[in-house]
């Protein structure tokens, strides 16, 4: 930081660093991508393969249809309000609220995960591949809230500054409109992918 200034000083122009940080997160995103795919194909794998009723016992509890929609709801408001701070930048506090619905996303899929209808109380284990399956895609989901309010975070406090380039400014809404976008599209393949039973 330049103690006269306040601001970071890079070597390369704005452009070049924020094309940097795109490809970062896109690869992020690749990554993650990967992720939710194979969680995807797990799902089903075992769906399909139900060997001795592994997938949901005789006796067994799921969670409704709409569960999985209830959390993946506010990743869908909180790209669309990201998207419309980066058309209208003169409600500044967009960014804000896009955090707060994400703080409130990232509530209700840890009540979910605090409130699981198929533990087993005697072992404390899981009722069958579903329940393990669903366990493993709403933490999934649940990681997407917490990496998503931190950049929510970022860009509503930077959004506050200054002295911001406003070339560099304007790549890193773009990316992170990547992520949001991104956070929002894995949440409705998550629902999509539990909501069959």
């Amino acid at each position: 930081m330049s103690a006269s200034h306040g601001t970071v000083i890079h070597h390369d122009p704005p452009a070049v660093v924020g094309r940097r940080e795109r490809l970062g997160v896109r690869l992020i995103i690749v990554a993650d991508a990967s992720f939710v795919f194979a969680m995807v194909f797990t799902y089903f794998y075992l769906r399909n393969l139900n060997l001795n009723q592994g997938w949901l016992p005789k006796d067994g509890h799921t969670f409704s249809i709409s569960s999985g929609w209830v959390t993946t709801i506010p990743l869908v408001i909180a790209a669309l309000t990201h998207r419309a701070f980066q058309s209208n930048r003169s409600i500044s506090l967009l960014p804000f609220a896009t955090f707060v619905v994400l703080l409130i996303g990232g509530y209700l899929q840890w009540k979910q995960l605090a409130s699981m209808p198929f533990i087993v109380e005697d072992s404390g284990t899981f009722e069958g591949a579903y329940a393990s399956s669903w366990f493993i895609i709403g933490g999934a989901n649940f990681l997407h809230y917490i990496l998503g309010s931190f950049v929510a975070l970022g860009i509503a406090l930077r959004n506050q500054r200054e002295k911001i380039d406003p070339v560099l400014k304007d790549w890193r809404l773009a990316t992170a409109s990547t992520w949001f976008n991104w956070i929002a599209i894995s949440g409705v393949i998550c629902a999509i992918t539990i909501s069959i039973i």
